[in-house]
This record gives C-alpha cells, sequence and structure tokens, in this order.
C-alpha cells in the first residue's frame, strides 16, 4: 500500500529539517536552533555534561567540534525517513587544527563518514543518535 500525499509532504518535511539542522549546527553560535530542536532535545553521542536543547548542540559545536576542526561542513550523501525517524548518511568535512587529546594538529583534510538517526515530534527534532568512524578518523589526525 503506498503512501498518502500527506505522508509524503511530511518525511519530506523532516529530512528539510535534518538538512537544516546540519546547516545550522556547523556555524558559530548555532542561530536559530530553538526553531530546530525541543528544549529537551537529547543527543547520545554529546559529552555526558553538555546541557540537553539547543544550549547543548552550541556547546558540543563551540567546545568540541571547533575546538578541532576548522572550516567544518558537512555533505549528505542520502537520507531515508520512514514515521518519525529520519536516518542521515554524511561526512563532517574538514581541516584538524585544534589538538585531539594526545594527537597534535597537523593541518590534515578530514572527511569523517558518520551516520545518525533523528526522531521528530511536534515539528522538532527531540532525540539523535550517530555513529562515525572513529579508527579511520584517528588514522587521518594521525597521516
Amino acid at each position: 500500500m503506498g503512501r498518502t500525499a500527506e505522508e509524503m509532504n511530511m518525511l519530506e518535511a523532516n529530512k528539510e529539517l535534518v538538512r537544516r539542522f546540519y546547516e545550522v549546527s556547523t556555524t558559530p553560535e548555532c542561530p536559530g536552533m530553538s526553531d530546530i530542536v525541543t528544549a529537551d532535545y537529547h543527543d547520545h553521542h554529546f559529552l555526558p555534561d553538555l546541557p540537553k536543547g539547543p544550549e547543548g548542540v552550541r556547546r558540543w559545536n563551540e567546545d568540541v567540534l571547533a575546538s578541532v576542526f576548522s572550516d567544518i561542513r558537512i555533505e549528505i550523501d542520502f537520507m531515508v525517513a520512514e514515521g518519525n525517524k529520519v536516518d542521515c548518511h554524511f561526512a563532517l568535512v574538514g581541516k584538524h587544527t585544534g589538538d585531539w587529546g594526545d594527537i597534535k594538529a597537523k593541518g590534515n583534510a578530514m572527511r569523517i563518514p558518520c551516520i545518525s538517526t533523528f526522531r521528530i515530534q511536534d515539528g522538532k527534532i527531540a532525540e539523535g543518535w550517530e555513529l562515525f568512524d572513529s579508527g579511520d578518523m584517528l588514522n587521518q589526525m594521525k597521516a
């Protein structure tokens, strides 16, 4: 049985919301993030001491991503939407310009493959999970 036009529109709107999330989450201060994620947005791959909601996304961007990488952008390979979930296959692209633990920055170009799953609730992202190839990331940093 096929989907209705209304269901298809909702799935496309959910994918567009994820696209907006990545556009905003890689910019300084993450402007407009409160229009994209719920006030209690929980990202399961964030550091445990980060707050929930838009402030947690901003702090992740500032404290983790921007402190290690520069020229960050997200290259989306494809997305799949089903019900209230969106899976996004993408790569985080940038330069390794900040130390990561004991790995000193060398300015290496990075392309880190990732997969995220988001749960949408009332037109906003309520929850997120992410997997990435950490071994490949470390190899790129050390190259």
